[in-house]
C-alpha cells in the first residue's frame, strides 16, 4: 500500500512538471504541440545574417518559440570578407561557406543539431547570377575560374523593362552576370551544388531571383528563350520530396508566377505590402485573398511574411514597430494553408516575445483544420481554425466581442501574453477584449 501511494505521488510530480514545462520552456517563452513534420505547416524562422554558429547555440529557443523551420542566408562564396548583407546575394562558387556566415562543417553541425529539436533548414541559394565587379556584366575576380568564361552568359546588359518578359530572364539583375540557365553545363553544377546541400543536411530551398530563370510554360511556353532549367535542375534533387521549395518571384507584368507556382510556392510579397499597410491604417478588412500583383493566387502556393530582407533593407518596412510586426505575423500565422515566414532582425529578440510564441504554437496545434475569417469592426478580426481555435488580433481599444462562430461550447482562457476569457454558447463567442492585442484560443 504504501508502495503504491508512493508511486502515486511520483506520478503527480512528473504529470504537473510535464504539464507546467510543457506550457512554459527554460527562457519563458510559452511552448505548445509539438513541432510540425513538414515546413509549410509550420512556421519559418528567418536567421538573417546569422552565422550558423550563433544559429545552432539558440536552436533551444527557436524551437519554444515554436518555429519548425529555419531559413539561412546565402551560404556561397563571396567576393569580399566584409560584412555587407547584400555581398551574400553575389555568389562566386558553388561551395558551401563563406566569411560572413561560417564554414561547411558549421553548417554542417547546424543541420545535424537542428534535426535534434524537428526543426528543418532552408538554404537561400543564388543561382541566377554572379559577382560583379561595379561593371555592368562584367564578373569579379574573386569569382571562380570555371565560370570566368563568356560563352556561360547571355551578355545582354541590364534589364530595363521588368514588364517585359524577355528582358527579364534574358538580362542582368543590375549589373550582375546573367547566367546562361538554358546550358546543360550550367544546370548541371546547380544540380551538384544543391545536392552538396541536401547532402549536409538541408531541408530545402528558396529561390532567389527565381523569376530571372525562364521556364518552357506560360508566359515562356515557345519563345526563343524558353528552356528547361526547372524541369532538369528540381528533376535531379535529392530527396526532393521531402524538401521543401519556394522562389522569389515578385510580382510585375512579366513575372510568369502561374508557371513558378507549377513547381514551388512563391513569395507573396504583395500580400506582405498589403498586410503592413493595413495594420499601419488599423484597417484589417479585405485580408482574406492573397493578392500576387492585380491577382489573387492560392495560399496553398503562397508563402507569406510581413517583411523580407529587401523591405528591411531598402526601408519598405523598418518604420514598423515591434507592436505592428507581432499583430501583423499574428495575423498570416493563424491562418490555414499559407506557408508563413518570420524575419528575425538583426540585434532584435521580438522572436522570442510570448504572443509570437502563442500563435505559432496555436499554428502547430491547428494543423489540418481549415479556417473562417470574421471581422467585428475594421480594427479587430477573428481567425478560426475549425471548430477547435481561433486566434483575434485587435488592433484598437478594447471592446466586448458578440460574434457568430464555429467554436464548440465553452470557456476559452486566452493563451497569449493580455489576459481575458471568452465564452461560446450556442454558435456565439462574447467576452471582452483587450485593447490591441493578441488573444490566442484553443
Amino acid at each position: 500500500m504504501r508502495k503504491n501511494k508512493f508511486l502515486t505521488i511520483i506520478f503527480l510530480i512528473v504529470f504537473f512538471t510535464s504539464t507546467l514545462f510543457g506550457q512554459i520552456g527554460t527562457q519563458g517563452i510559452a511552448i505548445g504541440a509539438p513541432l510540425p513534420n513538414s515546413a509549410e505547416d509550420g512556421a519559418m524562422f528567418h536567421a538573417y545574417n546569422w552565422r550558423f554558429r550563433d544559429i545552432e547555440s539558440n536552436l533551444s529557443q527557436i524551437a519554444a518559440a515554436g518555429f519548425n523551420s529555419i531559413q539561412v542566408s546565402p551560404i556561397q562564396g563571396t567576393k569580399r570578407n566584409t560584412g555587407e548583407w547584400w555581398l551574400l546575394y553575389q555568389p562566386c562558387n558553388y561551395e558551401i561557406g563563406n566569411a560572413q556566415l561560417g564554414s561547411y562543417r558549421d553548417f554542417r553541425s547546424l543541420c545535424n543539431a537542428a534535426d535534434r529539436y524537428g526543426i528543418k533548414i532552408i538554404v537561400d541559394v543564388v543561382l541566377n547570377h554572379v559577382a560583379d565587379n561595379g561593371n555592368d556584366g562584367q564578373w569579379d575576380d574573386a569569382v571562380a575560374d570555371f565560370l570566368k568564361k563568356s560563352y556561360l552568359y547571355h551578355n545582354l546588359g541590364s534589364c530595363q523593362d521588368y514588364g517585359d518578359r524577355w528582358q527579364v530572364t534574358q538580362r542582368n539583375l543590375g549589373n550582375l552576370p546573367d547566367l546562361a540557365t538554358q546550358r546543360a553545363d550550367v544546370q548541371q553544377w546547380h544540380i551538384e551544388f544543391l545536392n552538396k546541400c541536401v547532402d549536409a543536411g538541408a531541408d530545402g530551398f528558396r529561390f532567389d531571383a527565381a523569376k530571372h530563370i525562364e521556364t518552357d510554360r506560360g508566359e515562356d511556353y515557345g519563345k526563343s528563350w524558353a528552356g528547361n532549367y526547372w524541369n532538369n535542375v528540381l528533376g535531379n534533387i535529392k530527396n526532393r520530396h521531402r524538401l521543401y521549395l519556394f522562389g522569389e518571384v515578385i510580382p510585375d507584368r512579366g513575372d510568369n508566377d502561374e508557371a513558378y507556382r507549377q513547381y514551388f510556392d512563391i513569395t507573396a510579397h504583395g500580400y506582405g505590402g498589403t498586410l503592413r499597410n493595413a495594420v499601419n491604417n488599423k484597417y484589417l478588412y479585405h485580408l482574406l485573398h492573397i493578392n500576387h500583383g492585380d491577382r489573387n493566387i492560392p495560399p496553398s502556393q503562397a508563402l507569406a511574411y510581413v517583411e523580407n530582407h529587401d523591405d528591411y533593407e531598402h526601408g519598405a518596412s523598418t518604420h514598423m514597430g515591434d507592436w505592428e510586426r507581432k499583430m501583423a505575423y499574428s495575423i498570416i500565422a493563424a491562418r490555414d494553408d499559407l506557408a508563413v515566414r518570420y524575419l528575425a532582425r538583426p540585434f532584435e529578440n521580438l522572436w522570442k516575445d510570448r504572443d509570437i510564441a502563442a500563435v505559432n504554437a496555436f499554428r502547430n496545434a491547428m494543423v489540418g483544420k481549415g479556417e473562417y475569417l470574421r471581422w467585428t469592426r475594421q480594427e479587430t478580426i477573428l481567425i478560426e481554425r475549425g471548430n477547435s481555435g481561433m486566434v483575434i488580433v485587435n488592433l484598437g481599444g478594447s471592446t466586448y466581442i458578440d460574434s457568430p462562430t464555429n467554436l464548440s461550447n465553452g470557456s476559452y482562457s486566452n493563451r497569449a501574453s493580455s489576459g481575458c476569457t471568452l465564452h461560446v454558447s450556442g454558435g456565439r463567442i462574447t467576452g471582452h477584449i483587450p485593447g490591441g492585442s493578441v488573444v490566442v484560443l484553443y
